[in-house]
């Protein structure tokens, strides 16, 4: 081996061993709680405070502790124990500070006389006492198997700016849905939760096509479960 491909080793070799060495002195870096950044994580229901006593409650990170210790994924599921958190994502980087990512739940109907909204997954999530979301609130008993239902149904209309800012309440039962609307005193009514994209569709052209004609305020009902038709019935009064 001659003089030039001696010094090439050693430098290689030397690369190595500070390679090795730096990942050995970052794997043992001291990780404290002041080290938290919320990335990308709008609170509303819940707060910063609230996951970081959450996680000071727990052994998973204590004042300090070793980089190569952390265990992200047990981190996570301890974020999502707060009822307010859809989904957690918790990562680490070199200089140690540890970046969480948080999504909280979205909640699409609220429930009369009960401390919980439906939220679009077709779970229960708790009032909070921080914010509250203007949804439609429903009059009814709900049982589990609804749940997945009115999730759907609940997206549907958070996603349709007129309905959003038309429906206020739903009551329904056997699966006979009735609708209370925003400034007018008629119900909407529907059978069943299928199919009700076309008959929300039907009922926004009629309403959009008699809005200035008056007739909205003499009716009590319109029913939207005949086909291609919107039969109204009008107060007598």
């Amino acid at each position: 081996m001659n003089f030039d491909n001696f010094k090439i080793s050693v430098l290689i070799l030397a690369l190595i061993l500070i390679t090795l060495f730096s990942f050995q002195r970052n794997n043992n870096r001291n990780i404290q709680n002041n080290n938290i950044v919320y990335n990308e994580s709008n609170f509303k229901f819940s707060s910063k405070d609230s996951v970081n006593k959450l996680l000071k409650q727990t052994n998973l990170f204590s004042n300090k502790i070793l980089k190569s210790k952390l265990n992200l994924k047990s981190i996570e599921h301890a974020i999502l124990t707060n009822n307010f958190i859809e989904y957690a994502d918790v990562s680490i980087f070199v200089d140690g500070k540890v970046e969480v990512n948080i999504k909280e739940k979205n909640p699409v109907f609220r429930v009369l006389g009960k401390k919980y909204y439906v939220d679009d997954r077709g779970e229960k999530m708790p009032l909070s006492n921080k914010f509250s979301k203007s949804v439609p609130l429903i009059l009814s008993q709900i049982d589990s198997v609804d749940m997945l239902k009115l999730a759907d149904l609940g997206k549907f209309i958070e996603q349709n700016k007129f309905l959003k800012n038309h429906i206020t309440s739903l009551e329904f039962s056997n699966n006979n849905l009735n609708f209370g609307l925003n400034h007018f005193k008629y119900n909407l009514l529907i059978n069943g939760f299928e199919n009700y994209e076309s008959k929300f569709k039907k009922y926004e052209s009629f309403f959009k096509k008699v809005y200035n004609s008056g007739i909205l305020d003499s009716i009590d009902t319109i029913n939207l479960n005949f086909k291609n038709q919107v039969i109204i019935q009008r107060s007598l009064i």
